[in-house]
């Protein structure tokens, strides 16, 4: 401890004594470049003007601790200035880490005469050379620009910048002068960006010189937009096909609901792709609802069928399955009835109705009856076979038949006239049969008839 005492005690005194002989000089100092750079080793440079006010005299520059100077030994008369050019190299120890590091330096004439004066060295490494930024990015931007600047008073030849993040991938050789400030502009991946939520996302960038590599982490801001897009397609009679489709076209969250109405019949036959989120039944109409969150890019689709293949299917079977079991009930007794117009003395308005009666096997106990319009009467006159009943007062003609033999054919014809001009169509009622086939009761009904009429 005493040791360590006397030995600060001889370097105070020491100093003190120097700083008493100090040399009568002007010094001015400018930045050459004042950055020494970890990787490449370059020295750092700066022009130190130097005046010397008392007699012509050699200096040197140095400094006690910290950094090395280089320089060319150099005198300098009386009243005269002369530029030096210094070299500056920091030492091992304070290459470890980037700083900018205050430092005094000495000016020595042959008399131990001391001037001092203090520099600012810049130690930088390859990744604190360069800063990236960048403004915010609107999604639909089709590109970016890079804002690159060169940080230290240095060039740079060729340093290579491989660029990446979500929203685009670049490569690019780039030189720099001295704090030289690059914009550089980028196309944006559209692709990549339909995909992405709206925040913030890393930019890494690898930074090549010769055989150094840094690598910078900024950050890109993507600003948030939302948009929807709906597109709707509807196609088919008998299948029917609907088809809706709900897109994010924002980079942000949403909620999207799509919404289909059916009738209960068309319930029962449509169909759909995906399960419904909610189904609410009002009266006799169904409604469907599908809702989903959807994040950047995706869409819902929902497509649904109603097949009304199935219902028409279902009524032609149930009218043949009616046709059939009327066939069954009627077949052995075919009823048909025409009308046709009839030219009389006085030019009154008068038709002619025949009802003709075919048997398609033995029947027996045949009834067979006729209704005629109330716009018309009756003229009392007949076919070959006269009615065995004439109901004026429901209008009605009844002929009676004890039986026919198979394929036996009856026709019965009457005529109806009117005072009253008919003019358009004129519609009669069906004939109605009724007869016993082996003992079973069955009816036959014949056809509607018309005439129709211009003038």
């Amino acid at each position: 401890m005493k040791k360590k005492a006397l030995s600060l005690l001889v370097l105070t005194v020491l100093l003190s004594t120097i700083s008493v002989l100090a040399i009568n000089l002007e010094v001015q100092s400018e930045d050459i470049s004042n950055s020494y750079l970890i990787e490449t080793e370059d020295e750092a440079i700066f022009d130190i003007t130097i005046k010397n006010l008392e007699d012509e005299d050699s200096f040197e520059i140095y400094s006690i601790v910290g950094v090395n100077i280089r320089h060319t030994p150099f005198n300098i008369g009386p009243n005269q200035t002369k530029k030096i050019r210094i070299y500056l190299t920091p030492q091992e120890h304070l290459k470890s880490e980037p700083q900018s590091y205050i430092f005094e330096y000495k000016i020595k004439n042959l008399n131990n005469e001391i001037h001092s004066e203090t520099l600012t060295l810049n130690i930088v490494d390859l990744e604190s050379s360069f800063s990236i930024k960048t403004d915010p990015i609107d999604p639909k931007s089709e590109t970016i620009i890079l804002d690159i600047r060169n940080n230290i008073m240095k060039e740079f030849k060729d340093v290579n910048f491989k660029i990446k993040s979500k929203l685009f991938d670049h490569e690019e050789t780039i030189s720099f002068n001295e704090n030289e400030k690059i914009f550089l502009e980028i196309d944006l991946d559209k692709e990549k960006i339909k995909t992405l939520t709206a925040g913030n996302y890393i930019l890494n960038t690898q930074i090549s010189l010769n055989n150094d590599i840094a690598n910078i982490e900024s950050q890109l801001k993507f600003l948030e937009t939302e948009g929807i897009e709906t597109s709707e397609n509807n196609e088919g009679v008998i299948i029917q096909r609907s088809e809706t489709i709900k897109k994010n076209t924002g980079n942000v969250k949403k909620i999207v609901k799509i919404t289909e109405e059916k009738n209960l019949l068309a319930y029962i036959f449509t169909t759909t792709n995906l399960a419904a989120s909610n189904i609410e039944s009002d009266g006799f109409i169904r409604k469907y609802t599908w809702e989903k969150v959807l994040i950047p890019n995706e869409e819902l689709k929902v497509i649904t069928k109603t097949n009304w293949l199935f219902p028409i299917i279902i009524i032609i079977v149930i009218l043949l399955g009616f046709s059939i079991i009327r066939k069954s009930i009627y077949d052995n007794l075919e009823l048909t009835k025409r009308v046709s117009f009839v030219k009389t003395k006085g030019g009154q308005f008068a038709l002619k109705v025949t009802v003709k009666a075919k048997a398609k096997k033995k029947i027996e106990k045949i009834s067979i009856i006729d209704k005629f319009p109330n716009l018309v009467k009756l003229y009392n006159k007949f076919g070959i076979i006269a009615p065995d009943k004439i109901d004026l007062e429901n209008r009605r003609l009844h002929w009676n038949l004890d039986s026919l033999n198979k394929d036996e054919t009856r026709i019965f014809t009457y005529i109806i006239y009117s005072k009253i001009g008919v003019v358009g169509k004129f519609e009669l009622p069906e004939a109605k049969a009724v007869y016993e086939d082996e003992g079973e009761v069955k009816e036959a009904i014949s056809n509607r008839s018309f005439y129709l009429r211009d003038e």
